[in-house]
């Protein structure tokens, strides 16, 4: 599990690294996920300790963010996922809803039904969204 990072409350590192975990268990195709805080740094990871996970956390972070103003620019509301295909895999961004502004960022391998995923990653969201907000 990712060791507590010093900006974030140790109960939400925690919490976070554990619905990470199970939910990579249960999604053998999820190369990683990690959780985002609004100013882009990673508050949990799975696996955990990987290198490219503060790059991932920070691009993320920003891709969400752009996106929540493009939604809004053009007249759209409540942005709920931002999705990037390529030949090998695909990466999912979530924004989740309360207080603390967070996102997920999801990589799976390519071959993974993106409808599955995104259904596993939408529940993942709602999952931490109620044990974040305890």
């Amino acid at each position: 599990m990712t060791q507590p990072n010093s900006r974030f409350d140790a109960d939400v590192v925690r919490l976070g690294a554990h619905h990470l975990e199970a939910f990579a268990s249960a999604n053998p195709d999820v190369m990683l996920a990690v959780l985002t805080s609004g100013d882009g740094f990673e508050v949990a990871s799975y696996p955990p300790s990987q290198t490219m996970t503060a790059k991932i956390a920070a691009m993320s972070s920003s891709m969400q963010a752009l996106s929540e103003a493009l939604t809004r620019e053009a007249g759209l509301a409540k942005n709920k996922n931002l999705i990037i295909e390529t030949e090998s895999g695909t990466v999912l961004i979530l924004g989740l809803t309360g207080t603390q502004r967070l996102s997920l960022a999801i990589v799976v391998k390519s071959g993974e039904l993106l409808g599955k995923v995104l259904w596993a990653s939408r529940n993942l969201c709602k999952k931490l969204e109620a044990s974040l907000q305890k």
